[in-house]
């Protein structure tokens, strides 16, 4: 930032705070994901989280110091540094995930704001569309005040219904594992490095923020904390999933309000209150991360506009707040489309034949690149 020093928040943690942002709402925050990655395999789930975890901090740290060595801080260049003529591949990539995503997310907060609030889907549609807009007319230093904000409000609530399940009364909820927990550890293992391929989808959301760190060991550690950031909610839900393992919850759309439903009965406020709060926590997840996504692609088209012909680009060489604000209301209403298919769908499908692109044209060269052009720079 000009005329101040970056501070370790900046340096070490933002970075990490707008990953986790980015990653947990959509099916992450309804419980979706968790179960498809992790809770359908039982006990074996805790291989998962733990694969997730080192796994997802590895390939952050080199997708961090990939941008740090090449000064890459647009989705872009940092694809071009990556993969060199077929960075437009990458794009597509991207671009398919992200609109997945937001399909994804449209999805999960319709659902969660009629079953938690009773508001009509349309009406959460419009709710989210409206702060999507407003978030992204504001610009990124609002963005990056309202991540941090919102993060800190999502683990506190995450903690506090991790309490509640798990400090319930199992009595026989509980009596049966859940399906497919007989699975072996190749399947586990397979299926948390398809989880961490696709959600390498944050990256492009992260890389404007990271022009703040100068030295490797402020890409790794901040890549070790995203790795941890992503994966103590993940936990804490597979713990939760584990206690009442029973198919109501593993079957819904939203495995977190049947939790919830199931652990608050005749707890302190009741069910109904618990569950009001968590469609306020989860709205703002899946909100965070529409506006993550849609900044992306806004950078990314900024970026480009210097490749329009003279007579096409805007005088200022940025889009203006309102055609960002539009341009967001636009994608989300596209995605709306796509969230019809519904969330066990997009989760289960989607995501998985996006997973095998990610890891062939970023996961991979990631192990390659970083480490050569580290060795170049340092011999």
């Amino acid at each position: 930032m000009p005329g101040r020093a970056p501070t370790r928040f900046h340096t070490l943690l933002l970075p990490a705070i707008i990953a986790q942002s980015m990653i947990i709402g959509g099916g992450y925050a309804t419980g979706r994901e968790v179960v498809q990655y992790a809770g359908r395999f039982g006990n074996w789930g805790w291989l998962s989280v733990a694969i997730i975890a080192v796994c997802f901090s590895l390939v952050m740290a080199l997708a961090f110091e990939l941008a740090r060595l090449a000064g890459a801080y647009d989705y872009k260049a940092w694809s071009r540094n990556l993969v060199g003529p077929f960075w437009w591949l990458v794009d597509l990539l991207f671009l398919s995930m992200m609109l997945l995503v937001i399909a994804v997310m449209t999805a999960a907060i319709g659902e969660v704001l009629q079953q938690t609030l009773a508001f009509p889907k349309p009406l959460s549609l419009v709710l989210a569309l409206a702060c999507v807009g407003f978030l992204t007319w504001r610009g990124s230093g609002f963005i990056e005040r309202a991540k941090t904000w919102g993060s800190a409000a999502l683990y506190l609530g995450y903690c506090a219904f991790s309490v509640l399940v798990l400090t319930a009364p199992v009595g026989d909820t509980a009596a049966s594992p859940p399906p497919g927990s007989e699975a072996g550890a190749g399947e586990v293992v397979i299926t948390a490095v398809l989880y961490v391929a696709y959600n390498v989808a944050v990256v492009p959301a992260v890389l404007f923020c990271l022009h703040r760190q100068t030295r490797r060991s402020e890409t790794f550690t901040s890549g070790i904390l995203s790795g941890l950031a992503m994966t103590i909610p993940f936990a804490l839900t597979l713990a939760c999933l584990l206690r009442f393992p029973h198919a109501s919850v593993m079957d819904a759309e939203v495995p977190w309000l049947r939790l919830i439903g199931t652990a608050a009965d005749g707890r302190a406020g009741g069910a109904a209150l618990w569950i009001a709060i968590f469609g306020l926590v989860a709205g703002w997840t899946l909100i965070e991360t529409a506006v993550g996504s849609i900044h992306a692609l806004l950078h990314r088209v900024e970026r480009n506009l210097g490749d329009l012909p003279r007579r096409w680009r805007p005088a200022s060489g940025e889009l203006t707040p309102r055609q960002k604000a539009l341009t967001a209301v636009l994608v989300l209403a596209a995605a709306a489309g796509l969230s019809t298919i519904g969330i066990i769908d997009l989760v289960a499908r989607g995501y998985g034949t996006l997973a095998w692109g990610f890891i062939a044209l970023i996961v991979l060269p990631l192990f390659v690149v970083v480490p050569y052009r580290a060795f170049r720079t340092s011999a």
